[in-house]
């Protein structure tokens, strides 16, 4: 399959599992495996299905990944990380979703939703957790009215509220002190809400960096792919992802010829140059025009010229020994060297989540 792609994606579900192992293992809660933006542009369903008996619970974007995963036969609870729309009641009550809860309006649709679904009971309640705002600003009851709210949430009767949560700013910077600044004030909130049963904080960053942060389950991304958010490393991770792409096209310009849209790179000398089959719209990062490097044959080669929707170039040296339909590694090892994500996402001056959730659909992803 792989010889007939012109770019593909090599994801290694065992990698993943056992990254899950090594978090659930280093914090000893619960795990919330956060499997939006399809699984980190890894594929949802896919991971989802090999973390089944790892995960205690999934969570996503948007009420359609949920539906989404739904479908695909994942039975475990689904955990909606922010408030939807109140006009998603219907889908959340139909498909048995979690949903994270800032407003009354939406608790109040909800609240009439569970009571219009046959497949509902008078005695069952539709579960919720609370999404508390403690300083990153941007969705949340703020921590100093969580009170109030849970006591208009406890009037309707067909909501259970089953976990309350928050969201960090600044888990993955060096400076930790806005972190348990945020820990504190959730903290504060504590004595109120004891019989919630699941109160979670942790993302990846604080999961590996914070234990204070951990209280009953924490809520892994991008580290379960094998990514590191920050300079902390208390686990090994296994980077998941391989892309890789093909050589399409391969000769020789001379000394002074230009190469791709613009002509921003010129051949200093007569140079062998190779057309690479992927570009911006496969998620390749056209900032990376003129500056990024590839694997062929072994070894690194410079991307000259711009990096264009479906092509790029790279220049070749001329001992080397390359053919049209051979493999290129755009993020990861071939042979002896290796192109992190890391190191993409800083050439590209962005972050490895970007990189990542931008590979595109015509990337065939290949699990193994």
């Amino acid at each position: 399959m792989e010889a007939k792609l012109q770019t593909h994606a090599e994801v290694n579900l065992n990698a993943i599992q056992n990254n899950g192992l090594a978090i659930k293992a280093l914090v000893g809660k619960q795990l919330i495996a956060v499997v939006k933006a399809d699984a980190y542009g890894h594929g949802a369903i896919p991971v989802s299905k090999a973390l089944h008996t790892i995960a205690n619970m999934f969570a996503v974007a948007t009420v359609q990944e949920g539906i989404e995963l739904r479908e695909a036969g994942i039975q475990a609870p689904i955990f909606i990380l922010f408030s939807p729309l109140p006009e998603l009641a219907t889908e959340i009550v139909a498909f048995d979703l979690t949903a994270a809860v800032d407003n009354l309006d939406f608790a109040q649709r909800l609240n009439q939703e569970i009571a219009k679904q046959p497949k509902h009971n008078s005695n069952e309640r539709i579960k919720i957790h609370i999404d508390v705002n403690t300083g990153l600003n941007r969705c949340g009851v703020h921590y100093t009215q969580v009170s109030k709210f849970l006591t208009e949430l406890r009037e309707l009767q067909g909501l259970k509220v089953a976990g309350i949560f928050t969201h960090f700013a600044t888990a993955d910077e060096e400076d930790k002190s806005f972190a348990h600044i945020q820990i504190e004030r959730f903290a504060s909130i504590l004595p109120n809400v004891s019989d919630i049963p699941m109160k979670h904080v942790a993302n990846s960053a604080a999961a590996l960096a914070i234990p204070e942060s951990h209280f009953d389950a924490v809520r892994p991304g991008i580290s379960l792919y094998g990514i590191y958010p920050a300079n902390e490393k208390p686990i090994q991770l296994q980077p998941a992802l391989t892309w890789k792409a093909r050589v399409g096209w391969v000769d020789s310009i001379e000394a002074g010829e230009g190469v791709s849209y613009g002509l921003m790179y010129k051949a200093p000398s007569r140079t062998r140059v190779a057309g690479i089959q992927v570009g911006f719209e496969d998620g390749y990062p056209r900032a990376l025009s003129n500056i990024g490097e590839v694997l062929i044959g072994g070894f690194r080669r410079p991307i000259v010229g711009r990096v264009c929707m479906d092509m790029m170039v790279v220049g070749l040296e001329t001992s080397d020994k390359i053919s049209v339909g051979d493999e290129v590694v755009l993020i990861g090892k071939q042979d002896n060297e290796e192109i992190t994500i890391y190191e993409i996402a800083e050439k590209a001056n962005t972050i490895p989540y970007q990189i990542l959730t931008n590979i595109g659909k015509r990337v065939k992803r290949i699990y193994s």
